[in-house]
């Protein structure tokens, strides 16, 4: 039987992230014995998607399911960018949305659950703003912050990964930090390079809790910093779905196959692999044989 506590955690999805929605949302509870309120930040889930996320999930008793129409939430007026999407900025109104709340937890869909959520939910961070790991082994997107958005930011050593974050929410309240995270927002739309991890950055630089590697593990890069046991596999380099070199894709499918998107992930890996190897194949065929594919193929045999 699960225990009284409660722990709220805050997913933002669209449509296309939705059978990584429910992968998530699997692992963490298959791995946790706590209560556990999903706010689901919709950005345009559909109805039959919905239901197979909670059909999903529908054996564990210890949840329970919100979802929150971001559309309603002027999200049109944020940076629009190839590799994000606008919803991404939904996380800024997670105090607005829920103001009764004291702790939170925000994950990215791209990450899966090996133990139970409790543990992070218990830092403590009563005098930060949030808690949040540190890309200490990726220097790029700090030095790119410092250099061509944000010159006074200081220290790009000190840039964290917002993809999982433990939100003090009655702090953000306090001191109004939603609404200085959206106007920074909109006073650097053309600059941002990882939009609003960005914004986090700078509002929050030498403010927030510095947390354990094992809660944002990106394999891509803690593979090569020895042994850390994660609690939170965070798929921001390559993704099982997209790739066959995933690292630890294999957690990944282990949780993914107990989901009604079982088949439809693997689809999507099917077609992204397709994809990925038709561009190669084109691109091997420019550079090689100095032809477009369409001329390869029509030209005269003689």
């Amino acid at each position: 039987m699960a225990d009284k506590k409660i722990i709220p955690v805050f997913l933002a999805s669209d449509e296309n992230y939705a059978p990584f929605l429910a992968v998530v949302m699997y692992s963490i509870l298959v791995n946790t014995k706590s209560f556990v309120e999903f706010y689901i930040l919709d950005g345009g889930i559909s109805k039959k998607s919905r239901q197979k996320i909670e059909k999903s999930v529908s054996k564990f008793q210890n949840k329970k399911i919100t979802y929150f129409n971001m559309q309603e939430f002027g999200l049109q007026k944020f940076p629009n960018l190839s590799h994000y999407s606008t919803n991404t900025f939904s996380r800024y109104f997670i105090p607005k949305l829920t103001p009764d709340i004291s702790k939170a937890i925000y994950l990215d869909v791209d990450t899966i659950l090996t133990g139970d959520i409790s543990i992070l939910f218990n830092e403590g961070i009563n005098e930060y703003p949030l808690g949040a790991v540190p890309e200490d082994f990726y220097k790029n997107n700090g030095e790119f912050l410092k250099k061509n958005i944000y010159q006074k930011y200081r220290n790009p050593d000190d840039y964290f990964n917002a993809g999982v974050l433990l939100l003090n929410v009655q702090k953000f309240i306090e001191n109004d930090f939603s609404n200085g995270l959206i106007n920074l927002t909109l006073e650097y739309a053309d600059k941002l390079n990882c939009p609003d991890q960005d914004i986090f950055n700078i509002v929050f630089e030498g403010k927030y809790k510095r947390l354990d590697y094992k809660y944002n593990y990106i394999p891509d890069f803690y593979m090569h910093y020895g042994n850390i046991a994660p609690l939170i596999i965070h798929y921001a380099g390559k993704k099982p779905w997209k790739v066959l070199d995933a690292p630890m894709s294999k957690e990944f499918f282990n949780t993914a196959n107990k989901t009604t998107f079982a088949l439809k992930i693997r689809y999507i890996l099917i077609k992204n692999v397709l994809i990925q190897n038709a561009k190669q194949f084109k691109s091997f065929l420019y550079k090689n044989i100095k032809l477009p594919l369409v001329k390869l193929f029509f030209c005269k045999r003689k």
